[in-house]
Order: C-alpha cells, then sequence, then structure tokens
C-alpha cells in the first residue's frame, strides 16, 4: 500500500502549522507517536541486546504554554490507528492486568510465528494526574519496563507471581517546571525514572493564534493512513556503513557532552543516550520509508536530537536537588531570562511572597553571579542594582 505523504513529520508540521505550541514540542510529539505505533514490531539488533522504539517523553511547559495540543493530538492519532492507549491515571496493579489483557489480542510477528505483545501507550497531559493513585509504584514499574523485556515477572495481589511478555510502553507526560522540582522523588532524578527520558523543555511559542481554526481534515486522513502502514512495518533495521560511522564519531564524544553541560544529575541520560538515539533514529526512518534501513541522514537528525535533549534535560530538572534554596534560584533565574534586564528592587517586589528575606534575594543573586547567569552593576542614582541574564555564548566567550 502507497504513502499518501512523503515525510509523515512534514505532514504534521502541516496539519499543525497554524496552532500556538512551540515547534520543538509538535516534532517530538511526532517522533513519539511513530515509536509507538511501531511497538515492538522492529528492532536494532545490540550485540546481545535488541533495540526497540519504546521512547519516554516529558514536556516540561509553565502553564498556559500549550504543551497540552501536542499529546491530546497523539493521543487522538494513535487511537485512531488503533495502537492501545492507557488511561490517564492508573496504578501498579492496573497497569500490570491492563496489559495482560492487550497482550491477548495485540499481535506481532516474532520467529515467524504470530505471537501477542503487552504493549501500550501512556499518554497523560499532567503528570501529577497519572501519578495520583500510586506515585511510587508507578514510577517504579515505568523505570523498570522501559527495557521491553521479553519475559516480566511480577507479584500478584494473592502473593503469587505472573508474568508479562514481550512488553513494550511508550509514555508522553505533560508536567510543569514547579511541579516536576517539588513532587518528583529524588530517587526518580539521575540514574532513575527521569533518565529514561527524553525532556522537551524551552521552546517558544510558534505563533500568535487568537482564533484558531480546524486543521485540513484531508492531511489529518493522510497521517492515519501512512500511520497505519506504520503499523505493518515488522522486522530488523539494518544501519547503513556511513551512519554507523556517525553513531561511532558521536558516541565517542558523549563524555565531553557531560563535561560541558556540567550536571551530575543528566548522567544517567547521558549513558542512555546512545540507545535512545538509535530508538529515534528508527523512528525518523519509519516517517518517511518502509525500508527498515537507517541512513546517514536519519543518524545524523536522531543524534542532534538527543543531543539538545541533554541541554533541555538539565535545563528542565532546574533546581531539583537536596538543596531548599534550589528551587528558587532556578525559579529567579528564569524570570531573569525572560526579563533580560532587571532591578533587585523589582525581584523583591516579584518574589516577596518566596523570600524570607531581602539577605536570602542577595544569597541567590550571588549564586547566580558566581554560576555566571547573571551580571549584577550598582545604579547609585537609584540606589538598585541592575541585573542582566548572561546568555550562554557570552558565558563561553
Amino acid at each position: 500500500m502507497a504513502r499518501k505523504l512523503a515525510d509523515w513529520l512534514k505532514g504534521l508540521a502541516v496539519y499543525v502549522e497554524d496552532t500556538e505550541a512551540p515547534r520543538i514540542n509538535w516534532l517530538w510529539s511526532g517522533i513519539y507517536t511513530i515509536a509507538a505505533t511501531l511497538q515492538r514490531r522492529v528492532w536494532i539488533n545490540y550485540g546481545l541486546e535488541k533495540i526497540y522504539p519504546n521512547l519516554y517523553v516529558i514536556s516540561v511547559a509553565s502553564p498556559g504554554d500549550r504543551k497540552g495540543a501536542p499529546l491530546g493530538l497523539a493521543k487522538k492519532m494513535l487511537m485512531t490507528a488503533e495502537v492501545p492507549v492507557s488511561v490517564d491515571s492508573t496504578s501498579k496493579r492496573a497497569l500490570t492486568k491492563e496489559l495482560v489483557e492487550i497482550h491477548k489480542t495485540n499481535i506481532m510477528i516474532k520467529d515467524h510465528l504470530t505471537v501477542g505483545m503487552a504493549s501500550i501507550a501512556i499518554i497523560s497531559k499532567e503528570m501529577s494526574s497519572l501519578l495520583a493513585v500510586d506515585p511510587k509504584g508507578l514510577i517504579e514499574i515505568l523505570t523498570d519496563l522501559y527495557d521491553s523485556h521479553d519475559e516480566w515477572k511480577y507479584k500478584t495481589s494473592g502473593e503469587g507471581h505472573d508474568y508479562l511478555y514481550n512488553v513494550c510502553i511508550c509514555c508522553f507526560i505533560a508536567t510543569t517546571p514547579t511541579w516536576l522540582m517539588s513532587n518528583l522523588p529524588d530517587e526518580a532524578i539521575g540514574g532513575g525514572f527521569t533518565s529514561r527520558n527524553v525532556i522537551v523543555f524551552g521552546g517558544k511559542r510558534h505563533k500568535i493564534v487568537a482564533f484558531p481554526v480546524e486543521p485540513p481534515e484531508a492531511v489529518f486522513k493522510e497521517l492515519i493512513h501512512d500511520l497505519m502502514q506504520i503499523k505493518r512495518l515488522n522486522g530488523e533495521f539494518e544501519i547503513e556503513p556511513e551512519a554507523k560511522r556517525i553513531f561511532e564519531r558521536w558516541y565517542e564524544q558523549i563524555p565531553e557532552l557531560g563535561k560541558k553541560i556540567r550536571d551530575e544529575r543528566i548522567n544517567g541520560y547521558l549513558n542512555r543516550m546512545h540507545v535512545i538515539g538509535l530508538k529515534v533514529a528508527m523512528a525518523l526512518r519509519a516517517a518517511h520509508s518502509d525500508q527498515l534501513v537507517i541512513s546517514a541522514e536519519d543518524m545524523s537528525r536522531a543524534l542532534e536530537l538527543v543531543t539538545n535533549a541533554a541541554y533541555m534535560h538539565s535545563a528542565a530538572l532546574g533546581g531539583h536537588g537536596k538543596s531548599e534554596i534550589g528551587p528558587l534560584v532556578m525559579t529567579i533565574a528564569n524570570y531573569i531570562r525572560i526579563a533580560k534586564t532587571t532591578t533587585f528592587k523589582e525581584l523583591m517586589s516579584v518574589f516577596y511572597r518566596d523570600l524570607q528575606s531581602r539577605a536570602q534575594l542577595d544569597e541567590v543573586c550571588g549564586i547566580l553571579e558566581t554560576m555566571k547567569r547573571i551580571k549584577r552593576v550598582v545604579d547609585p542614582t537609584k540606589q538598585d542594582y541592575i541585573i542582566t541574564f548572561i546568555k550562554e555564548e557570552d558565558n563561553n566567550a
């Protein structure tokens, strides 16, 4: 069956052109949708393991920053393409029960046999809602099931054990920086849950659309048609020789990337970034071709995306850590970044509800100055400080 679109992701960009959400959010929404559609039907042989294209994506943005639409459309398209999608709020036990039922009807070809898949797409516009019922249990199971086990044993309510077979979980979750800093447990940061996620953060609103119009229905039908075609793909992905060379050169530079970003909380992500890159490469290839061969162009684009995500990962985690003042430092830093230039008095008037004293704001500004995030200059005429945000390129000058 011939495809309607030359590139599914470009078709999606046309469909959502007259929306306000940042383009980076729409791009990752599209990549996630393709990955969730592929499920376990395709893979890359990687040493002793198989890498499947399942992805975990967290979209982090302030309230009202249009992060919900990309998740809503991903859910709509996956359900239309009859890809299993989970409920918004669940628990560890409810998820295992759901996967058992899905395994009975969701099939794939494995070793020339038709077998079931415990495969599901989890999409939630609010991480707080997803984790409302069983936060600890759900984070634990999502962390464990990320590895797409052939067989996974779990305890039942009767203290016995049951098994899941051919597991494949894709997660797409949205949250705010404040919620992420205040509620995600420390054990989920770094080497835990967040390290398995592509974190999308800091995208600018694409355009102002006061009266949104309904996007072209014809394009939606083409997207679904091609998504059904993508769903039929089955088998092992090959990697072109030049694409392998690109991957090898990039892989060797990951330690240098860690030194540049200088944030120990993303070390877990950096350690898994090569696997995530291959997952993204499969989705990018499937966006424009039925041939299961990753080209140099596919690989280069995938590695660029996951590398950029490392910077977003660090920024999105903000002040999450053991320091009580950390969240306040990052909140004020974001305000200064947006304002470009402000004053000490203005910061006091904006953040007086969060500050314990004038001395605490002086401490925050001192931390940001040491981090080379801001520059403070005395304004003697107003007995105040002029505070200016320092761009990263200015830091490196």
